[in-house]
């Protein structure tokens, strides 16, 4: 009786595959290459019609959009044009930005944007005004050293170029919270010093204000004016939910120094910058290995104060191990401590530190000879007559032998937590062991809550 419920099932089973039409195509069908759309053949066309005419493709270099044909809705229709890159080395102004718009299933030129230059260095599609159309601004690479920023708009019958400025770097971002983007162009005026400039727009695109930047920021150590002088531009939020630029730059021999700006009043200002001294000396740090990032996730920019760590017996003026206090700011420039770390970039790993910990602690590495494990030992060290009194070592654990060493002894695993069955699988493992200076207080839970990994850092670029 059972074998022919099984047979029976199994006829039904066959019955409905043979319903579904798939046994009924053509051979030829089953195995047919995918055929383009017919909107993709009339793109192609005008592309080809550009190629035939000595066009060679030129993407842009740097940012976001780096595809020599991108699509945008930028005339807020619902449909989205076509935008290609090309350069045309015979002609007068080589660069070439073509707009193509679709007509029913046709694509047409709508418009070109001409550009001289090298190269187009970044393109970005962004709503500058209450207008539904998008304003496209491009970076023009003039040289290796030299670049020219523009910004047009596309309207419903033709683009119309709003402004052009050199510059040393830019950012787009939303300052004055009205849900358009505002442009910020840091230049140096001829015969004058580097600044930050406002460029709103309020019927046409124009500057409406200007910032200073830190004076060490852009002056060198042998007194001059430095002309790569930022670093990194990175936008975010200050405490009170203000967005904010965090404009990083090389200081002195080996510095670096942060300054903050924010529109107030409708002007932008730079809130850090101490008006007695001329820069920000609250950003200033001289251990640079670690960058302003909203380290604890909370939507609001950290900003780093590496303090140095005095070695045990080491009486040099070398300095091994930082602590990094992470710090917040406010639209006035205050600063709101948020906690402390001990990063080790070397190793790729942090841990957050229980405030009592800041003044007696001392550190220690441990490394096995022949590579393969890098230990940190965390001590107590009330005061410098004391001996240090271990409490804690992180290991980070490579090689053949890295799952074994991970479970050695009474260590515990921090990294990767969710394959403690599969530790071979991962070619690095991070592990912890609590040693018996000190009782520290900490569990195995709370040493993982306040262990995590470096990640890479997010887009700084300018």
């Amino acid at each position: 009786m059972k074998k022919n419920r099984i047979g029976l099932l199994g006829m039904m089973a066959l019955m409905c595959l043979l319903l579904t039409g798939c046994f009924f195509r053509p051979v030829d069908e089953l195995y047919a290459v995918p055929q383009p759309s017919k909107d993709y053949e009339a793109l192609q066309a005008r592309l080809s019609e550009v190629v035939a005419r000595g066009g060679e493709y030129a993407a842009p270099l740097t940012g976001e959009m780096i595809q020599s044909v991108q699509l945008q809705d930028l005339d807020g229709d619902g449909k989205q044009e076509a935008i290609a890159f090309f350069r045309l080395p015979s002609e007068e102004k080589p660069l070439k930005i073509y707009i193509f718009r679709q007509v029913g299933e046709e694509y047409e030129t709508f418009s070109v944007i001409e550009g001289a230059g090298a190269a187009i260095n970044c393109v970005d599609y962004v709503q500058m005004d209450d207008e539904p159309f998008k304003e496209v601004v491009v970076s023009w690479q003039m040289t290796a050293q030299v670049h020219s920023l523009a910004a047009y708009s596309v309207g419903p019958e033709q683009v119309e170029e709003l402004m052009r400025t050199d510059y040393d770097g830019y950012r787009l971002f939303d300052l004055d919270q009205d849900n358009q983007q505002e442009l910020v162009v840091f230049r140096t005026a001829a015969g004058g010093v580097p600044q930050a400039e406002l460029y709103d727009f309020d019927g046409v695109l124009a500057k409406t204000s200007e910032a200073p930047l830190s004076v060490g920021a852009y002056v060198g150590a042998d007194g001059t004016i430095k002309s790569d002088y930022l670093t990194g531009v990175q936008t975010g939020y200050l405490t009170d939910r203000v967005p904010a630029l965090f404009v990083s730059s090389s200081y002195g021999e080996n510095g670096a120094i942060t300054d903050v700006f924010a529109v107030q009043e409708g002007e932008l200002r730079n809130v850090t910058l101490d008006q007695e001294t001329g820069e920000s000396g609250e950003t200033i740090r001289f251990y640079t290995q670690v960058s302003p990032r909203d380290i604890n996730g909370d939507g609001v920019m950290e900003l780093p104060q590496p303090v140095p760590l005095t070695d045990y017996r080491i009486t040099t003026d070398a300095v091994s191990f930082w602590l990094i206090h992470w710090r917040q700011f406010d639209a006035w420039g205050n600063a709101v401590p948020v906690f402390t770390t001990y990063h080790n970039e070397r190793d790729g790993w942090y841990f957050i530190l229980p405030d009592e910990w800041d003044n007696n602690l001392s550190l220690s590495r441990s490394d096995l000879p022949g590579g393969g494990e890098r230990g940190v030992t965390f001590s107590y060290w009330p005061e410098p007559s004391a001996v240090p009194k271990p409490f804690l070592t992180i290991y980070k654990l490579t090689g053949t032998s890295r799952a074994l060493r991970a479970r050695e002894g009474n260590r515990f695993i921090l990294f990767p937590m969710n394959a403690l069955d599969r530790l071979d699988e991962s070619p690095t493992i991070y592990a912890a062991e609590f040693r018996d200076g000190w009782d520290s207080g900490l569990t195995e839970e709370m040493v993982q809550e306040r262990f995590s990994i470096i990640r890479t850092d997010w887009y700084g670029g300018y």
